[in-house]
């Protein structure tokens, strides 16, 4: 379904062409910028601090004026959209900078010079949206400043943030809107956040791809953009003269990085922020998947009769050695005519199954994973094509010989009937995440579906038993507002990633280098991401339920939900690695252990998690603040060596998330020795039993 309309601003389309104003076709300079109708380029002024203002009534289980379901009940639209937000703050090359959200009253859009989004249904907005899935209004000035954004939600359509069959993912679309926001066309990649169609149930545009980040270092650059580089060039006609609205892209098979730009008028091209590499670049025509009214602006006048064309040739491509800081050139020339081959459209499915579902649009391969990939279009039942005349650009993906079949597919827009190309692949288990381009040759022609694949890493796996309390690393439960690890496969990135604080709310970031975990489809704050472990906080918004949905998705790959009880409070103490001896500070200040053992009668502070709910209530991954603490509600017990031990506070460590303190008094009859036993009871529930603490 189409995501994008625009009215001086973006648009998120389900169905429709993108509303236009006629323009001359303006330069291009890699990835594709928005203008205003005198034809500058857009910008934000407010980059360093973008706040917009959410309108009040959006919340889980919103409806709409006829009763429809506009945000399913089990969604959380406020961490979605912050999600959303922080794709495009955490970019590292760029200095855009989303703040907190706020909230409003205001329902429709208005050029008022406040920023707002909106899921309400009003005759207004459903007059703006109509047959998309959101519009991104913006309004600027002669010269290009962004003065205003308003972002609207189809109240017609159905949104989510747990994959909901038939549903459109609230981060997926929101990501493609606030590049919009940002100034952003949309894109001629079809695995872009900015490409101009989205499918429901899935979030794979909440991903920002290479060609979003180029985008946005180029208009927002950091210091650390210096480093890059573009590759620019001509596309002419083999008989001579320019090719204007061709689409060109360049991919490095070794990284996966895939960018794009559209030609000028006069044929030329720039490619720009782009990291050094070495570069497969092709052309082809905006004749489909993505056509001339996808791209505002870029796409009219745009030559769509002549023949996909590679750099060195479609049988033998050349790279093209990009180094840092430097432009390398390619240019291309292409034959004339009506294209003899197309692509429309591709799928994925199981190896040796049923023809897999097709669509317009970007999908899904995993490393590791063997599968069958279709594409469908013109041309491509030439007997010509074997496996030796397919290749993926970007990917260590290889075909397995003899797999090639044909079928065919009839067009449900216009009856028109397209054979189908389908092969077996194997993806290389260490394939980089990225996208990977498929090159279909034939005796006379070639065709790309460009940037059609995304490359995700295995589907995570984990099982209740793998969620346990980080501090005893009991299972079974969990508490809100704990600290909790996740145990499994394929959760997080190899070398691991330690999280920070959003720079937008203060609190701890939902989303870590790519993954995110949700309890109920309520996104957990996390501390730490790998492959095999994630560290995070279960939402204090679980209170009052007994048992939640915990998915984990890496890469918008999510894992089968599993069943994870839930208590009021389950203690924990956290311990030295491989020792019973607590993480514990006498009242001096020292660590406790063998040779710092804490006196009788003196006061020792002892650390864990799991308490359950506090007062006054803090947001999930909020840091605790020193006034006013933040104090247990559930009683809260302790004794040392068996004996009763005075309590002084229980509650959260102020300056973190979750991290439990107890100042508790060491009895002055305990026992001493470097193994004395220590346990927490909160609200009745103990903590771990083998924790001991030196006492003297």
């Amino acid at each position: 379904m189409r995501i994008g309309r625009h009215f001086r601003g973006r648009v998120l389309s389900a169905a429709g062409a993108l509303l236009i104003a006629g323009l001359v076709l303006p330069p291009a300079s890699g990835f594709l910028r928005s203008r205003t109708s005198s034809g500058n380029f857009t910008r934000r002024t407010d980059f360093a601090s973008i706040r917009f203002l959410v309108n009040e009534q959006t919340a889980a289980g919103l409806a709409n004026a006829t009763g429809g379901t506009t945000i399913t009940p089990d969604s959380d639209p406020l961490g979605a959209l912050q999600a959303a937000m922080s794709a495009w703050t955490d970019v590292p090359t760029a200095n855009v900078v989303f703040a907190a959200p706020g909230r409003t009253i205001q329902e429709v859009s208005a050029n008022n010079g406040e920023h707002i989004i909106s899921f309400v249904d009003t005759p207004s907005n459903r007059s703006v949206v109509g047959d998309a899935l959101a519009v991104t209004r913006t309004f600027s000035v002669a010269s290009g400043e962004i003065t205003d954004t308003d972002i609207l939600f189809s109240p017609t359509r159905t949104f989510s943030t747990t994959l909901q069959a038939g549903a459109f993912d609230i981060q997926a679309v929101a990501a493609h809107e606030l590049g919009h926001a940002l100034g952003s066309n949309h894109s001629g990649l079809l695995s872009a956040t900015m490409y101009a169609a989205g499918r429901s149930a899935s979030n794979l545009q909440g991903i920002l791809t290479a060609d979003d980040v180029a985008f946005v270092t180029e208009v927002y650059p950091e210091p650390e953009a210096a480093t890059l580089a573009a590759i620019a060039g001509t596309v002419s006609m083999a008989g001579g003269g320019p090719v204007a609205g061709a689409l060109v892209t360049a991919v490095d098979p070794s990284t996966g990085i895939g960018v794009g730009s559209v030609t000028a008028t006069d044929g030329t091209y720039r490619i720009a922020r782009v990291p050094p590499g070495r570069y497969f670049v092709y052309t082809e025509p905006l004749d489909g998947p993505v056509e001339p009214g996808d791209l505002r602006d870029v796409g009219a006048g745009a030559n769509t009769a002549f023949n996909t064309a590679v750099f060195g040739g479609a049988a033998t491509p050349q790279v093209v050695v990009l180094a840092s800081q430097a432009t390398a050139t390619a240019d291309l020339t292409v034959e004339g005519g009506t294209p003899a081959l197309n692509t429309q459209g591709g799928g994925v499915g199981p190896a040796g199954g049923l023809r897999p579902a097709l669509f317009s649009g970007a999908f899904v391969l995993r490393g590791g994973q063997r599968a069958d990939v279709a594409v469908f279009g013109r041309g491509l039942d030439d007997p010509s094509i074997s496996e030796s005349t397919i290749s993926f650009l970007g990917a260590p993906i290889t075909i397995q010989a003899g797999s090639v079949r044909r079928t065919t597919v009839t067009l449900t827009t216009t009856g028109a009937v397209l054979p189908v190309l389908i092969v077996t692949v194997q993806v290389a288990p260490a394939a980089p995440f990225g996208v990977a381009t498929i090159l279909v040759r034939s005796a006379q022609a070639a065709a790309v579906y460009s940037a059609g694949v995304k490359l995700l890493g295995p589907l995570p796996q984990f099982t209740a038993a793998g969620v346990v309390s980080a501090a005893s690393f009991a299972g079974g439960s969990a508490a809100p507002g704990e600290i909790v690890s996740l145990f499994g496969t394929g959760l997080g990135p190899a070398a691991g990633a330690v999280g920070g604080l959003d720079p937008a709310t203060g609190r701890l970031t939902t989303t870590l280098a790519g993954s995110v975990v949700t309890f109920n489809g309520v996104r957990a704050p996390l501390f730490f991401a790998s492959d095999r472990q994630i560290n995070a906080q279960a939402p204090y918004e679980m209170a009052g339920q007994s048992s939640a949905a915990v998915v984990v998705s890496y890469q918008g790959v999510a894992s089968n939900p599993d069943t994870v009880m839930l208590g009021a409070a389950r203690p924990g103490i956290f311990q030295r690695p491989g020792a019973s001896q607590g993480i514990i500070l006498n009242q001096d200040g020292a660590l406790n252990g063998a040779g710092a053992a804490a006196a009788r009668g003196s006061v020792v502070v002892v650390f864990g998690t799991g308490q359950g709910a506090i007062e006054p209530p803090l947001a999930s991954g909020a840091l605790a603040p020193a006034s006013p603490l933040s104090v247990a509600s559930q009683p809260v017990t302790a004794t040392i060596g068996d004996r009763p031990a005075r309590v002084l506070f229980a509650g959260l460590t102020p300056g973190f998330a979750g991290l439990l303190q107890l100042n508790v008094e060491v009895p002055a009859d305990a026992p001493v020795g470097s193994s004395v036993p220590v346990v927490v009871t909160v609200g009745g529930i103990a903590s771990q039993a083998n924790v001991t603490l030196a006492v003297q």
